[in-house]
């Protein structure tokens, strides 16, 4: 080979190592960036190869919280504010990417590496996000998945029964109301009259959790509707069935309340038929004693309660009277038949008269 030839070939191979060199050290500054700021819980701004770069964390999803046109998911704030303590601004990070690098929206979809923790399944692992996955980026989705998992069996953030905006909190409380229904009919009026009232007001809140977690609309809440038609679907069937169980329970109660009624009615109605002599002992009892009457007690006539020594009493006439026998003097004719039964009784003016 000459020496002309020779020149040519080390020219040709070292413009291709250089070119290599060039090619391996742009790849690799893609791959390589500095956190500027957190926008939510999934999209933070990094500086990649000199530019800021709006980056979109790959198969994983947290509630909405910083779109003006959109109101604010349930933990939306709370995972933003865990973003922003993990990837505080100036922290190094590493990237990753998929088959599709960027959304409709021209942000750029990456899977973002502090040292070897992958932030998109941290967050998840918290309970801050959700997995979620739009073909055909599906590389990191099963890690995300696994994460949520985790959070899901120890209820952590969105999964939480404890925090009172979360789904799982809704579909619990509305779940006890409904639970705390006595199943045991009232034996008064008043005591069934309330525990349907109870039954009402448990159903009601039980129908309103299940309307509002069915009717999320995707753009607006995505974690609340992924939640309700995947991972929580089963909760929301058994709050269904539980409402219609709660509901015939309270048209028992509300029988129980009208078959009361009419008992009570009808006592009422009898008790007001009743005479005065068919009245409760009771009743006769608490009326005052009618006065005794003339004829029941009749009072002491006058000569029954005079003294018996008492010897004479006037009469109308004004005459005075003795009412002792033994006292009373003998008329002419008794004395005459006592003196002699055949004597002749001197009558007036010197006349006889017939025997006594």
């Amino acid at each position: 080979m000459t020496k002309k030839a020779i020149g040519v070939s080390l020219l040709v191979t070292g413009a291709m190592a250089v070119g290599a060199m060039a090619l391996t050290s742009s790849s690799a500054s893609e791959h390589r960036g500095t956190v500027i700021q957190v926008i939510d819980g999934d999209t933070v701004d990094i500086m990649v190869s000199g530019a800021k770069t709006r980056i979109q964390l790959l198969n994983v999803a947290t509630p909405q919280t910083k779109q003006p046109q959109r109101s604010a998911e349930c933990l939306g704030p709370e995972a933003a504010g865990f973003l922003e303590r993990t990837l505080p601004a100036g922290q190094k990070v590493t990237l990753e990417y998929d088959a599709q690098r960027t959304d409709h929206e021209g942000q750029t979809l990456a899977a973002v590496y502090k040292a070897d923790q992958l932030i998109n399944s941290e967050i998840a692992a918290q309970g801050f996000g959700i997995a979620i996955k739009f073909d055909p980026n599906t590389k990191f989705h099963e890690q995300v998945s696994q994460a949520q998992r985790e959070a899901e069996s120890a209820e952590r953030g969105v999964f939480s029964t404890k925090i009172a905006c979360t789904i799982p909190a809704q579909i619990n409380d509305a779940m006890k109301a409904m639970h705390s229904v006595s199943v045991e009919l009232g034996q008064t009026v008043e005591q069934a009259d309330a525990r349907a009232q109870q039954a009402a007001a448990a159903i009601a809140a039980g129908r309103a959790a299940a309307d509002a977690l069915q009717a999320q609309d995707r753009k607006e809440q995505l974690v609340s509707a992924a939640l309700a038609e995947d991972a929580l679907a089963p909760a929301l069937e058994d709050l269904a069935e539980t409402i219609e169980q709660t509901a015939d329970l309270e048209i028992q109660h509300e029988q129980q309340v009208a078959t009361l009624s009419k008992k009570v009615n009808a006592g009422r109605k009898a008790a007001g038929k009743q005479s005065p002599t068919q009245l409760p002992e009771e009743s006769k009892a608490e009326e005052p004693r009618p006065k005794k009457s003339q004829t029941n007690s009749p009072r002491k006539s006058k000569k029954q309660s005079q003294p018996e020594n008492q010897p004479k009493r006037v009469n109308p006439d004004r005459k005075p009277v003795n009412d002792n026998p033994l006292e009373q003097k003998p008329s002419r004719e008794h004395l005459c038949s006592r003196v002699n039964p055949r004597a002749n009784c001197e009558a007036p003016n010197g006349q006889s008269s017939k025997n006594c």
